[in-house]
């Protein structure tokens, strides 16, 4: 019998996604799934969307009565769960039919993969193409993943410390025993805890990528990113990526490359909200003194790299 894949779709305030989520993995050519949907205290009309869901397949509807956030929501959702592969699947995206058979055959046979993941479309509201995930990718990641590829863990440590390579939890298949080394969810994290997440499972196994578009990715003005602002991500990114540095043992170039890389993730807001951006950067600037002392120093040199690779139309 094929191995159980639990599903756990994290639910809050997106009543208009909820239909095309659900049928989306409703319609998986990969059978032997269970669907655990925790809806965090929705204030919409999420709930009776859901309520048509109870009797379909292997359906589960958890309704939380106090809104407690996506870290606590997607644990939940695992505490409940039985399968040998988790996958989190947000409310406001939706799958491919082959998304989850087409991840798992990726890791069959090797138990050391942990995680497999695959090329999202971006689609807007109505749910119209307008680019892919890949196209903001680091070079390093287009380089060596332009085709189906086994990312090594050491080497997925390094990806992850320049980019969140998994923009999407939805994009992504994993191993449980990695999640549970990985010590699940950390709620700590607002902003970013799912690349807090990718990080830590990156410390214990390897990651295998597919090309095919199989992920729809929303973008919309309500996503926790896009409310976020720029000092609370631009804190937390500064936070774990100084604490997964620690552990990816870099060599000094290696580090020069990570520490001017942080400013290039900063200067990178910057661009879409400068005024917004030069009011967050005294309060950031000092946060960042308790990381990296010269992060002034890197942040100018981040500028300078940059302008450099728009000369040489890199970027």
């Amino acid at each position: 019998m094929a191995e159980l894949i639990s599903v756990i779709v994290t639910s809050y305030n997106h009543a208009e996604y909820l239909d095309q989520r659900m049928e989306s993995l409703l319609n998986q050519t990969y059978s032997n799934l269970e669907i655990i949907v925790i809806d965090d205290c929705s204030t919409d009309n999420s709930r009776d969307v859901l309520a048509k869901y109870k009797n379909r397949g292997h359906v589960k509807i958890i309704a939380l009565e106090k809104n407690g956030g996506y870290a606590d929501a997607c644990n939940l959702g695992v505490s409940l769960s039985h399968g040998q592969f988790i996958m989190f699947a947000e409310c406001d995206d939706y799958n491919a039919p082959t998304h989850i058979e087409l991840l798992h055959q990726a890791m069959a046979g090797n138990e050391q993969i942990g995680v497999a993941f695959c090329r999202s479309l971006m689609v807007d509201v109505q749910g119209k193409v307008f680019d892919e995930d890949f196209n903001h990718r680091d070079r390093s990641f287009k380089e060596a993943c332009s085709k189906d590829s086994l990312v090594p863990q050491r080497l997925a440590q390094r990806f992850f410390l320049f980019s969140c390579i998994i923009p999407n939890m939805s994009a992504a298949l994993i191993r449980r025993k990695y999640f549970d080394l990985a010590g699940g969810f950390s709620p700590y994290y607002r902003a970013c805890a799912d690349w807090d997440f990718w990080c830590r499972i990156s410390q214990h196994g390897d990651f295998y990528y597919l090309t095919a578009p199989l992920n729809n990715f929303r973008a919309h003005g309500t996503t926790v990113r896009s409310l976020s602002g720029i000092q609370l991500p631009m804190t937390e990114i500064m936070e774990l990526l100084y604490a997964a540095s620690r552990k990816a043992k870099l060599t000094f170039c290696q580090q020069v490359s990570f520490r001017v890389n942080i400013g290039v993730i900063w200067g990178r807001y910057r661009k879409n909200a400068p005024g917004a951006w030069w009011k967050s950067f005294p309060l950031i600037w000092r946060q960042s003194l308790q990381y990296d002392k010269l992060s002034l120093v890197y942040l100018i040199l981040a500028f300078m790299k940059r302008g450099t690779e728009r000369m040489m139309g890199r970027v």
